[in-house]
């Protein structure tokens, strides 16, 4: 059945043809009469549109690929004609989409191209590389080797008013004395010259001791400001003096949370650890598979061709309806 096994039979034309054409010939014995009888009634055809055709193979082949239940429905002969009919109607909607043009439509062949490719990522690589073929000790390994991933140091969340004068600051801090985090944030965006943190009332977020902020960015708090907000014992309290941080800068500190340090356990880590193993397997035999196609295929590749490539420029926004 012509489309139906496209993608399988080009999978093998590309990636299995050089392997079979290094095979030398044999003699081949005859087969079975028995196999030979059965090979002519699967090669029989059920239906023909145009140049293709369904075979009972063919059918006998997509009921196979089907569970043990589903395939138990087809005994009935109303369930097998309804399903030979439905295969029919497919090939004809395929027959007439190619006749049409839909076969050379850039999209069809840009969906066709990545199910190859994830044809054969599936072939060579997720059914080769299990899961559960991972195994316990690589998993403690694993955890032993990258122990900093599974311990969270104590966090520290706080606020502060930047200022430019040390007696200002001094007269703030015993102006905000018993003030809640709502009365800091206030006072913060009328005082603070600091104009990333002023608009979210100083917030600082949350930052280790070591100044470095979670989710891997790349800013983090200055050493000062670390240092005050991990000296104040509880959530809600102000530093007791102006910080120093430079330039006659000086800084009104509150301390506005409080994460405690966690260790993960190795249990709790397990299931984690063992799909990311899986990944880097899995993209360790893709670079080494990467690597083989490119010494067999030899690709030419020519980077200065890409010069002349221009990219349309984007729509310009437009005003929303009633501006």
């Amino acid at each position: 059945m012509g489309r139906s096994w496209f993608i399988g039979m080009l999978m093998v034309a590309v990636f299995g043809g050089a392997a079979l054409a290094e095979e030398p010939a044999k003699e081949k014995a005859e087969p079975p009469q028995e196999q030979v009888q059965d090979e002519a009634r699967r090669a029989k055809v059920f239906a023909r549109v145009g140049a293709e055709t369904i075979t009972v193979g063919d059918l006998e082949d997509i009921i196979n690929t089907r569970s043990p239940f589903i395939r138990k429905r087809y005994t009935e002969p109303e369930a097998l004609k309804q399903f030979a009919d439905d295969q029919l109607k497919l090939l004809i909607f395929q027959s007439g989409a190619e006749r049409h043009g839909y076969a050379n439509d850039p999209e069809i062949q840009k969906f066709v191209n990545e199910t190859i490719v994830q044809l054969y990522a599936r072939d060579e690589f997720d059914d080769k590389i299990k899961l559960e073929e991972i195994t316990d000790e690589d998993i403690k390994s694993f955890y032993d080797e990258n122990a900093d991933q599974f311990r969270r140091p104590e966090m520290r969340r706080a606020s502060h008013i930047l200022m430019d004068d040390k007696a200002k600051a001094r007269g703030l801090i015993k102006e905000l004395q018993g003030a809640d985090t709502k009365a800091f944030r206030a006072a913060a965006k009328e005082n603070s010259l600091d104009t990333e943190t002023k608009l979210r009332g100083g917030d600082l977020l949350f930052f280790a001791e070591d100044g470095r902020m979670p989710g891997g960015r790349d800013t983090s708090v200055d050493e000062a400001l670390v240092k005050a907000a991990f000296s104040i014992e509880e959530t809600g309290q102000l530093g007791k003096r102006p910080i120093p941080l430079g330039d006659d800068k000086w800084s009104v500190v509150m301390l506005t949370g409080v994460r405690p340090a966690k260790v993960q356990s190795l249990k709790d880590a397990k299931e984690g650890i063992r799909r990311r193993i899986w990944r880097e397997k899995r993209k360790e035999a893709m670079t080494t598979t990467l690597d083989r196609l490119q010494k067999e295929l030899e690709p030419e590749v020519f980077p200065e061709r890409m010069a002349p490539i221009t990219l349309a420029e984007p729509p310009t926004p437009q005003a929303p309806a009633g501006h």
